[in-house]
Formats: C-alpha cells, structure tokens, sequence
C-alpha cells in the first residue's frame, strides 16, 4: 500500500497547538515592521496558496503589490496588484515601498546579486525587506541539490503541493553568512538573522521518519553552536539612510 503523507495528523500528535511554525514566526515578523499606510511589495509572491498573511483594519498596508514570473498572482488574495516581472528588472520607480518580503524565493535566485540590488533600490530609504528561505546545509536542502527536479515534482505533489509553487532550485543565497553578505552589497544593514527549526513535514510519510524528525528539531534548536544545521533563515535587513 502507498504510505500516506500525514503531516496535519503527526504534527498535531508531536507538537502542542501553541507551537510556531515557520510560516507563523514569518508572519509574527511582518506584522512586527509593517505599519497602517505602508506600500508594500511581495516578491515572488506567486499564487498565495501556500502563505497567507492578513492584517488588522488599523495595521493593514495601503496597497500589496504582488510580482511574480508567472501569471500565478492574478489569483492571490493577500495583494492589491499584480505584476509580472523577472525579479532582477522590477517595473518600479526608486525608492517606491515602505517594506518587501519574500517567502521561499531566494533558493530559486540564479542571480542574488541582482535581485537584492533591485529590492534594495525600489525601496524607499529606512524601508525593510524580510525573507524566509532554506538554509543550504540542512539535510532536506542537502538532499534536495542531489536530486534532480523531477524527483522534486512528484515528492511535492505527492505531499499536496500544486505543480504551479515548485520551480528548480539554486541555493545561491543560501546560507547565514551569504545571506549578510548579499543584503550588505544591496546597501542594508542586516537588523536580525534568525535560524530556526521547525516541525518536520517533509518526513510525514511514516511516524518513525518524523519522530526522528522531531527529535533533530529539539537538538538543533536546544544548542547554538548547531544553528547553522536548522533548517530556516529568516532574515530582516533596513536599507541604509
């Protein structure tokens, strides 16, 4: 019999509901920096069926832009607008937002030079730019640049992810020092670099996968000097006045 994907089922049986995933501690961060009146750019902002995030009347942005190298955003309900751009040439005058974020983008960036240069330019001095990505020295990120792409299709798919949210991946940004690095050569100052462990979800196939799955989060996240083993990075960088 094919294994299930049990992901909901093994996190609720290993982990108490008050347990912040990666997407709620992406969300706790955005809703720390933005602010009632900001513009705001989501890049890479794809279809958001994966993360949506939602304000309160009296914190909520002015306007959301989303842009996206695909047609995917016309159907996001967390923007405003759309656009359709490569990253690396945004349609945008300078110095045009308050804050961008980016959620799982900067693994799939052949050219991180580029598109933090052109982040950093479209937004407006003092402006933020928050990022959530894979660390490249986890073990699902290791296993993930030795497998080939089609592998990446079915495992997804099989784990209930729509064909549209998978594209090649790249690990070019992908590490803390790396990330520090790029953000300092767009001409921001790195404010906060967290490096954190979630729930397992990729293991969800069978309970002994995801317990032992578990168990790597506890230690990971208990001692410091394995941070560079967790599997996110999430970083907050302001750009220079």
């Amino acid at each position: 019999m094919k294994p299930r994907f049990r992901k909901t089922e093994l996190r609720e049986r290993f982990y108490p509901p008050h347990f912040r995933g990666m997407y709620d501690r992406f969300s706790d961060v955005i809703h720390e920096h933005v602010h009632a009146g900001d513009v705001m750019l989501d890049a890479g902002c794809g279809s958001g069926r994966v993360f949506q995030y939602h304000f309160d009347a009296d914190q909520r942005p002015d306007r959301i832009v989303g842009i996206d190298v695909t047609t995917e955003p016309k159907g996001n309900g967390n923007i405003d607008a759309a656009a359709r751009a490569d990253l690396g040439a945004l349609p945008f005058r300078d110095a045009t937002f308050d804050i961008a974020i980016s959620s799982h983008v900067a693994e799939h960036l052949t050219q991180p030079e580029r598109v933090f240069g052109e982040l950093s330019r479209v937004l407006k001095p003092g402006g933020r730019l928050l990022i959530l990505t894979p660390n490249r020295w986890h073990y699902v990120t290791v296993s993930s640049a030795l497998l080939p792409h089609s592998f990446h299709l079915k495992f997804n798919q099989w784990r209930g992810v729509d064909a549209h949210d998978i594209f090649p991946v790249a690990y070019k940004a992908n590490t803390a020092v790396r990330m520090r690095s790029l953000y300092e050569r767009a001409g921001m100052e790195v404010e906060q670099l967290y490096q954190f462990e979630t729930e397992p979800e990729y293991l969800a196939f069978s309970t002994p996968t995801y317990a032992a799955g578990v168990a790597f989060e506890r230690v990971v996240n208990r001692f410091d000097a394995l941070k560079n083993l967790r599997v996110n990075l999430l970083a907050v960088g302001r750009k220079r006045v």
